[in-house]
């Protein structure tokens, strides 16, 4: 059998943009804490031998003037594998896809290698290492820097991010606090500009004291002539240069340009994986920690969920759920985790509670008592597996 534990299929007309793909999955692959190793490409000369249907696999037809119809897809569509159709242009998608393809979203994926952070983190979607959920925070002061807040605004909602930005994005009458940790425990990574007068900010110091609380990375934009703050733990800085802006002086009618516009898209979507990385590492320690202390012998699987020998000769399927659970990602997990453990192993979902509305919390407890899975928040993890040894 192969060694490896993922697979990605090749197909179509293969070029330059592979090599940046495969860069950009090892180094994506690297930052979740998987060794690139176990990523295995097959082309379709390879597939018939090399292919596992056990395995997770992603499916990438580069399109190309051929429009040829790749030999493994009756195979792939058979097994239901996810298969991403790459176009230079969407206008292309008739002059490069073939029409056994055309009904599939196609990914827009530049000679340049633009986008090719999107389609890495797809391919790690898929393969239920990254969730699906692309939580995006802004944090910015109004003066001076809204047109900026709102340009990225929509740049990363046409991306595919749920951006969460002040007042766009929290209901009338509603505790705007209480709402901003709430959704801001269900993020990936906070967009932070940093314009003069932001750290004095009434929300700033308490908004980047939570983020670094949750482990939550910060993409840090430093105006031009703005320094860098130690006490931003998470923040990867991108400093702004007078450059980078047409027109006017930034803050008095100057416009960021578009090329640096998709470069802070491109790093957002990479701080994603690090930041789900740590968010996952946390839960993990946190749990075997409390395991061990309890004389259970905890051991992390390879698809990244642990299993827990219990005292009666049965076994715990744990698995980390980061960021917000909600009913359909719970149903994703089972579903994910169904296909690994024994047939009669309890599977329980832990979480991070931290800034979760109580409410949330309630309705977490409610689901537990109608679903084949119990959600449980890592501070009730000790007294969870007490429970076990009663």
């Amino acid at each position: 059998m192969p060694a490896y534990l993922y697979q990605i299929i090749l197909m179509g007309g293969k070029d330059a943009r592979l090599a940046a793909l495969k860069t950009a999955v090892a180094a994506r692959a690297t930052d979740l804490g998987i060794d690139p190793r176990g990523i295995v490409y097959l082309d379709e000369s390879a597939f018939a031998d090399g292919y596992d249907r056990k395995k997770p696999a992603f499916g990438i037809y580069f399109g190309n003037q051929n429009r040829t119809v790749p030999e493994p897809l009756d195979r792939l569509e058979q097994d239901s594998i996810v298969i991403a159709p790459i176009v230079t242009a969407k206008t292309q998608v008739g002059v490069e896809i073939p029409d056994a393809l055309q009904h599939i979203n196609v990914v827009e994926v530049g000679m340049n290698g633009d986008n090719i952070p999107r389609l890495a983190s797809l391919v790690f979607e898929t393969f239920r290492l990254l969730r699906k959920d692309r939580g995006i925070f802004i944090s910015y002061r109004r003066k001076g820097s809204q047109p900026l807040a709102n340009r990225l605004y929509e740049e990363l909602d046409k991306r595919g991010f749920d951006v969460f930005i002040d007042i766009r994005s929290v209901p009338p009458a509603v505790d705007f606090q209480a709402e901003l940790w709430h959704r801001m425990s269900d993020v990936d990574t906070i967009l932070l500009i940093d314009t003069p007068g932001f750290r004095e900010g009434r929300w700033t110091k308490a908004e980047l004291a939570q983020a670094n609380l949750l482990g939550i990375q910060t993409l840090h934009l430093l105006w031009p002539g703005q320094v860098e703050d130690r006490n931003f733990a998470f923040s990867r800085y991108v400093k702004l240069l007078a450059t980078d802006f047409s027109g006017p002086s930034p803050g008095r009618g100057a416009t960021i340009k578009q090329a640096v516009v998709d470069s802070i898209c491109d790093l957002a979507e990479e701080l994603r994986a690090e930041a789900m990385a740590l968010r996952h590492a946390h839960l993990v320690d946190n749990f075997c920690d409390a395991a061990r202390d309890l004389a259970f012998e905890p051991t992390v699987q390879p698809e990244r969920w642990i299993s827990v020998l219990l005292q009666n000769g049965s076994s715990l399927a744990v698995v980390p759920a980061v960021g917000r659970p909600t009913s359909d990602r719970i149903n994703t997990i089972f579903d994910a985790i169904s296909e690994h453990k024994a047939a009669d192993a309890p599977i329980w979902a832990i979480y991070d509670s931290r800034g979760l509305h109580e409410n949330w919390v309630r309705h977490l407890r409610w689901l537990d008592g109608h679903l084949p899975i119990r959600t449980i928040s890592v501070a009730d993890v000790p007294d969870a597996l007490r429970g076990l040894l009663t």
